[in-house]
Formats: structure tokens, C-alpha cells, sequence
């Protein structure tokens, strides 16, 4: 009888105790001598619509669509209210230093073709000193040839309000197509086009990746005379457990990509400021980092001075050893280890180094919080 009531038990908790699975190794290596390229800035691009700017070192802002509308229910050559807002914005992201895009969209053309050209060329004589980039944008309730049309007529309407505009489109989802027909529309009727632009929401980094190939083979195919250049005026990714990695692969993905710009949404992601952050506070110079296996542990590494700083986060629970070749013998380092959390990020160990070729160091990366690693030297 007690044999059998504890074989009894023994069932009971292999049934209703979920097994422990453990984490899976992953060997690490790192270059700290080797730099592959800089990081560039163009990625750290927000929407913005008023108020305070994240402090996360924005290059770029776009100005929220929705204050272009407001200011267009004014009288053409006034400056009531809604200009005010429109300005106050543009003022704003050009004191941090940020470049900016500006939006017209097309949602708020009038019927009247005369009114839409109007507005665009008093929008632009307005705000062109202020302004880098302005964006004819498209949206899914206006039908192409409507879009196209309305292009046309824009495009030139800005350079009446600004005889050096630089100006593109059309800023909608990069599965719609619409990009493709704008560069064909600007080939065939000899359009302005300085940039393509085009919206991701993603599920995977993979998307960047995607979207940019397809305008890329696109503008290839047109060959037009002066390249347009391209950029993502609004990315952001859907919300899942997963978010915190997908959100920095992304992130290195739009790093890898050869844009002008990239506006992330971020009112629409749960890690995106958070994301950005903590890739801000990589160094410059990027330095080579393996995986292996590589499927599952994913991450950056970088160099600012003599700074080795290093960016890691996990599909699941994975546990890196981690090589760092190319350190200077007789330095000694000061290793800090940081858990990048929602809401902050919180170190969690540090300690002095002594350093060998190559030093290693083990660390554990839970699924959901990325582990963000320095080495600073002492001496």
C-alpha cells in the first residue's frame, strides 16, 4: 500500500508540475579590436504631434499629419490657432536638433483641385526653412489614380511655395503597392520624386528587410534619372510576449538598411521607447558578434572609445558564454551587467576584470528582458 500511494504521488506531480527545461547554451564570440562599420543615426526617427520629445537622441521627427489638418481649416494665408499648434511642433523638434519631415496628407485634399494646390503651396512657403522633407501622403481611403492625381498636382504646387522642395511619397503600407506605381507615375510624367516612403507594422524584423527590397528592386526597374532616396515614415510592431526581442531586431534591421530616415510610432508600441533607448546607448563603431547556434540568442555589439558595449536578448531562456577577443593584456575592466526592463533598466552585477585574450564571461538571457553589457577599461 505505501508503494502504491507514492507512485500515486509521483504520477500527480509529473502531471500537474510542468518539467523545468533548461536553458540552452550558446557560445558567444566577439571581436573587440575589428569594427565593421558605424551604427547609423537615421533610425532614431519619431512621430511627433506636440508636447515633450522622448530623450532618446531623435534625429529625425516627423510632425503628426493631424496638425496639418487642423491648420488647414484656416483661411489660405491666415495664422489662427492651428498654424500656431503646426508651428509651436516644428519649432520644437528643430530645437533638439532634429531634422524634419512634414506630412500633407491627402485624406484632407478639397474636391476642388485649385484649393488642393493652394493649400500645399502655402503649407511649403510656410514651413520650408523649418522643414527638410515634405511628404505627399496617401492613406488605404484614397484610391490610387485619386493619389497619383493628387501627386501631380502637389508636387508642383510645392515648388511654387519652395523652389528647391525636396519632396516624395507616398508614406502608405509597403504591401499596397502604391509605392511601385508613384515611381512608374514619375517616370512616365517626368514627377519630382526625391524619396520613396512606405509604413510597416510588423510581426517580425523581417518585414524591414522585405518592404526595403521591394522598393529597391522598384526604383532598379524605373532607372530614373535622379535615384530617389527611401524612407520608412512610420514603423511599428505588433504587441506580443515576444515584443522586447522583435522590437531590437528591428531595430537592427533598420540599421542594416540604406535609408534617409525611419519615423517609429511609438504611441503604438509597448517597448518602443524602451527599445530605442537602449539601443542608443550602444557605441558608434560596430564590432563583429557570432552565434552558435545562432537561432535563438541575438544581439549587437559595439565600441565607443575604448568601451566595449554589448546588446543581448533571447527568443527564450539562453545561457551565453561569451568570448571577447582583442583585449589589451594588463588592463584591467570594469564589467557591469544591466536587465532592461519596461520601465527601467536596473544593474545587476558588476565587477572588476582582469584582462585576458580572449576574456569570457557567462551570462544568462531570459526571454522578455534583454541584457545589456559593458567593459570600461581602468588603466
Amino acid at each position: 500500500m505505501f508503494r502504491l500511494r507514492t507512485s500515486a504521488v509521483l504520477l500527480l506531480v509529473a502531471l500537474f508540475c510542468p518539467a523545468v527545461t533548461a536553458a540552452r547554451e550558446i557560445s558567444v564570440l566577439v571581436e573587440s579590436r575589428k569594427g565593421i562599420g558605424l551604427i547609423p543615426s537615421f533610425w532614431c526617427g519619431v512621430i511627433y504631434d506636440g508636447g515633450e520629445i522622448p530623450d532618446i537622441g531623435v534625429v529625425w521627427a516627423r510632425i503628426d499629419p493631424s496638425l496639418v489638418v487642423r491648420a488647414w481649416r484656416e483661411k489660405i494665408g491666415g495664422g489662427g490657432p492651428g498654424w500656431i499648434a503646426l508651428d509651436a511642433a516644428i519649432d520644437k523638434a528643430k530645437s533638439t536638433g532634429a531634422r524634419v519631415l512634414l506630412s500633407i496628407p491627402t485624406t484632407a485634399a478639397p474636391k476642388s483641385e485649385a484649393t488642393w494646390r493652394a493649400r500645399v503651396e502655402d503649407t511649403v512657403r510656410r514651413t520650408h526653412k523649418r522643414v527638410d522633407r515634405f511628404e505627399i501622403l496617401g492613406d488605404p481611403s484614397v484610391e490610387e489614380d485619386r493619389y497619383l492625381q493628387l501627386y501631380e498636382l502637389g508636387i508642383w504646387a510645392a515648388y511654387q511655395g519652395y523652389h528647391k522642395v525636396q519632396a516624395g511619397g507616398p508614406g502608405v503600407d509597403w504591401r499596397s503597392g502604391l509605392q511601385t506605381k508613384l515611381i512608374q507615375r514619375a517616370k512616365e510624367s517626368g514627377l519630382p520624386l526625391h524619396f520613396v516612403s512606405w509604413s510597416v507594422e510588423a510581426e517580425t524584423e523581417g518585414e524591414v528587410e522585405t518592404s526595403y527590397s521591394i522598393v529597391e528592386s522598384a526604383l532598379d526597374r524605373a532607372g530614373l534619372k535622379d535615384r530617389p532616396s527611401a524612407i520608412i515614415s512610420s514603423w511599428k510592431m505588433t504587441d506580443s510576449p515576444t515584443a522586447s526581442a522583435v522590437t531590437l531586431s528591428l531595430l537592427q534591421s533598420l540599421s542594416k538598411a540604406n535609408l534617409d530616415a525611419a519615423f517609429a510610432d511609438l504611441k503604438a508600441m509597448s517597448w518602443g521607447e524602451t527599445a530605442m533607448k537602449t539601443f542608443n546607448r550602444l557605441g558608434q563603431v560596430e564590432i563583429p558578434i557570432l552565434f552558435d547556434p545562432d537561432d535563438e540568442l541575438h544581439g549587437v555589439a559595439t565600441l565607443q572609445g575604448d568601451d566595449v558595449r554589448i546588446l543581448l536578448w533571447a527568443d527564450r531562456t539562453a545561457s551565453a558564454t561569451i568570448s571577447v577577443s582583442g583585449m589589451r593584456w594588463g588592463r584591467t575592466y570594469d564589467y557591469s551587467r544591466s536587465i532592461v526592463g519596461l520601465k527601467r533598466t536596473q544593474v545587476v552585477g558588476s565587477r572588476d576584470l582582469r584582462a585576458e585574450d580572449p576574456m569570457e564571461i557567462t551570462v544568462s538571457v531570459t526571454a522578455g528582458s534583454p541584457v545589456f553589457l559593458t567593459l570600461t577599461p581602468q588603466n
